[in-house]
């Protein structure tokens, strides 16, 4: 009886190993963006103080998104505690602004929410202010 325990232990075992050790090499795959942003500003570049951000949205063939809703939100990147944030206005054509006031020059990062139907994208996006 022990024997054979032993015996269906061992085959178990192999069968395991065998299944585990053959698999085929991991495939990459690199899948497109949903969305795409492109973000421009007036004055451009961007300065201390008021500006606008007019971002640029589009799906993954390039086709504009219209209709969606856009928040987004700007901190500081060497300085805690400055940030803003508020929801951009439709232009029409896939393209959306919104009114910052820039207190310091430097490295912002501008966190851009799309949501849509059933479009729930978000993307941060390294912004430099003179």
């Amino acid at each position: 009886m022990r024997k054979m325990i032993f015996v269906s232990l061992l085959v178990g075992l192999a069968v395991l190993i065998t299944a585990c050790g053959s698999s085929a090499p991991m495939q990459e795959t690199t899948s497109a963006k949903d969305v795409n942003i492109v973000v421009a500003s007036n004055p451009s570049p961007a300065m201390m103080g008021d500006a606008e951000l007019i971002l640029t949205i589009t799906d993954m063939d390039g086709n504009p998104i219209e209709g969606a809703t856009v928040d987004v939100g700007a901190d500081h990147t060497d300085m805690s505690g400055m940030g803003m944030s508020g929801l951009a206005t439709e232009q029409g054509g896939g393209k959306y602004s919104i009114k910052a006031n820039f207190d310091e020059s430097g490295n912002w990062m501008l966190t851009v929410k799309v949501t849509k139907d059933s479009l729930d994208y978000k993307e941060d996006i390294e912004f430099e202010v003179q």
